[in-house]
C-alpha cells in the first residue's frame, strides 16, 4: 500500500515543472526539477485506487485469478496524514528511496497541472520495467493513470502489465493523535 502512496506522491512531484526539455532525464535531473516545485499542502488525504488491468500471460490462470480476487478484496481507499514537516521537505526525498535498478525518465513533462512521464528501469538479470504516468495534479490532489509493464524472459511468470487509476484528494487538516 505504501508503494501506491509513493506513486501518488510521484505524480504530485511532477507538477509545475514547465520545462521545454521533456527527456530523456536521469533520476538526478528529475530530482533537481522536483526541488523547484511548489510544495504539497499538509493535511489529511484520501486516496482511491482502482486496478484497471492485471495481465500476467506466463502465470497459471488459477494464480492470476487468485491474485485478482485478492486485489479486488483489498481496501482500495486509504487515508493518510501529510505533516507540515513532510510537506516542507517537498518531493526531493522521494527520488532517494524506492528506486531499484538503473532508472531514467524517457519522458518527463509536467505543465499546466498535467503529468506525462515515462520511467524506464533496468531491473537486472535481463529484466526491465516501464512506468507511464498520465493525468492531472495539484498541491491538494491528483488523478493519475499509472501503467507498469515488466519484462523478464528469465522469470518464471515472464512479463506482466498492471494498470491503475489513482485519485488523491486533500480532505482536511490532519486529525490530532491521542
Amino acid at each position: 500500500m505504501r508503494s501506491i502512496i509513493l506513486l501518488s506522491v510521484a505524480a504530485l512531484a511532477l507538477t509545475a515543472c514547465d520545462k521545454a526539455d521533456k527527456g530523456p532525464k536521469t533520476l538526478e535531473q528529475a530530482k533537481k526539477e522536483a526541488s523547484q516545485m511548489e510544495r504539497p499542502q499538509p493535511g489529511e488525504y484520501k486516496q482511491t485506487t482502482k486496478i484497471t488491468k492485471f495481465d500476467v500471460p506466463g502465470a497459471p490462470p488459477q494464480m492470476v485469478e487468485q491474485i485478482r480476487k485478492m486485489m479486488e478484496g483489498q481496501n482500495n481507499n486509504v487515508t493518510y496524514c501529510l505533516t507540515k514537516e513532510e510537506s516542507d521537505k517537498g518531493f526531493e526525498e522521494m527520488f532517494k528511496k524506492g528506486r531499484e535498478g538503473n532508472c531514467k525518465y524517457d519522458r518527463f513533462d509536467a505543465s499546466s497541472n498535467t503529468i506525462d512521464a515515462i520511467m524506464l528501469c533496468d531491473t537486472g538479470q535481463g529484466g526491465s520495467a516501464r512506468m507511464t504516468l498520465n493525468g492531472t495534479v495539484s498541491p491538494t490532489g491528483s488523478k493519475v493513470n499509472v501503467n507498469v509493464e515488466q519484462k523478464n524472459a528469465k522469470a518464471q511468470m515472464g512479463n506482466a502489465t498492471i494498470a491503475m487509476e489513482m485519485e488523491t484528494a486533500r480532505i482536511g487538516d490532519c486529525k490530532a493523535s491521542k
